[in-house]
């Protein structure tokens, strides 16, 4: 792997959350896994014992596109790598602000979201619209 220095005047981030990762400097191997469980409910209610990360959404395996060994790559390695000013409002759910050189990166996020909606008192009425002809 190529050894460079990473100079960074001035890096600001507002949120880094959930398994997320700002890396400057070189690094050998990143694993970023997040796992999330989410149920909104219309009325407040929570169960301490639901949620399960059981389900194929966490366990099944995750379809890798394959790689095209054909892609032509022109590349200017500056040494050092310069990164005078980076704003960044938001990091979250694996993923990676990195400044440097990697070999390599595997990333994962799998959330299971569950609405729950209350059920009408009455039921869904439709009107028949007729087009004149």
């Amino acid at each position: 792997m190529l050894k460079r220095y990473s100079i960074v005047d001035r890096l600001e981030g507002i949120t880094l959350a959930f398994s997320s990762l700002y890396q400057l400097g070189d690094s050998q191997n990143i694993y970023a896994v997040s796992k999330a469980y989410a149920v909104q409910r219309e009325k407040e209610f929570f169960l301490t014992s639901e949620g399960s990360f059981d389900s194929p959404v966490f366990t099944g395996p995750i379809d890798l596109p394959r790689i095209n060994p054909n892609i032509k790559v022109n590349r200017l390695n500056l040494c050092p790598i310069k990164v005078n000013n980076m704003y960044i409002r938001a990091t979250s759910f694996s993923s990676i602000i990195h400044i440097g050189n990697t070999s390599n990166v595997y990333m994962e996020g799998r959330v299971k979201n569950i609405r729950q909606l209350e059920k009408d008192t009455e039921p869904l009425t439709f009107e028949t619209i007729e087009s004149p002809n």
